[in-house]
């Protein structure tokens, strides 16, 4: 038998119990979806047609965070 295929033989066996081990554990830190908080009834997402609406919308949030995303088509 080979030398490469005797360490294949004992090594990859390790090798996978300890990929399996590594991802069984839970940090609990995680949540799923359905635990989260809704968001407050307050946001809401608006749909702007022109840069004079977001200047509008922008002035009148003055000290509040604020989150403005950009989608195009291409």
């Amino acid at each position: 038998m080979r030398p490469g295929a005797l360490r294949a033989i004992f090594v990859w066996p390790f090798l996978l119990l300890a990929l399996l081990l590594t991802g069984c554990g839970n940090s609990g830190s995680a949540t799923v979806p359905w635990d989260r908080p809704a968001a407050p009834a307050s946001m809401t997402l608006m749909d702007l047609h022109d840069v004079g609406q977001l200047e509008a919308r922008f002035s009148h949030d003055v000290g509040k965070p604020r989150l403005v995303l950009l989608v195009s088509p291409t």
